[in-house]
C-alpha cells in the first residue's frame, strides 16, 4: 500500500531535493510550498502518514501549521525541518508549547538527504516507528 507524504517547504531548491530523494514506488510525495496550500492540500487529501514542515514559512507560522494539522489528525506523524535552531532541544527551548507539537523528529538545515530519507522510512515502514 503506497503512503502519502506532504512536504511544506518554501525554499524551491530543497523542495526538489526532498522530493527527487523521497519519491519512489511506494511513496506519494504532494508538496506546498507555504502553510495555505499546506492547508487546502490537506483539505483535499486528509490521509497524509507523514508531514514534513519547515517552521519558517512565508504565510504562516510553522508551529501554527502544526498545531492545525494536529488538531484535526492527532495521530499524524510530522518531521520538522528548519534552519531556525541547531537540534531538537534548542527547539523545545525556543518555541512556545513546543512540547505539544510531540512526536516528532528534528531535522537542522543544513541537512544530510540520507539522514532524511532514513528517517522518513523509519516513520513510515517500520513497525513501532513513533
Amino acid at each position: 500500500m503506497k503512503k502519502h507524504l506532504l512536504i511544506v517547504e518554501d525554499e524551491s531548491l530543497i523542495l526538489f531535493s526532498l522530493v527527487t530523494a523521497l519519491k519512489s514506488d511506494s511513496l506519494q510525495v504532494t508538496t506546498a510550498a507555504n502553510g495555505t496550500a499546506a492547508l487546502k492540500e490537506i483539505d483535499a487529501f486528509s490521509h497524509y502518514d507523514l508531514f514534513i514542515i519547515d517552521l519558517s514559512l512565508p504565510d504562516m507560522n510553522g508551529e501554527e501549521l502544526l498545531k492545525r494539522i494536529k488538531a484535526n489528525h492527532p495521530l499524524a506523524k510530522f518531521i520538522i525541518l528548519t534552519g531556525r535552531f541547531l537540534n531538537k532541544q534548542a527547539m523545545l527551548n525556543g518555541v512556545e508549547d513546543a512540547a505539544d507539537l510531540e512526536p516528532f523528529h528534528f531535522i537542522s538545515k543544513p541537512f544530510d538527504i540520507e539522514e532524511i530519507q532514513e528517517v522518513v522510512f523509519q516513520a513510515l515502514f517500520e513497525e513501532n516507528a513513533e
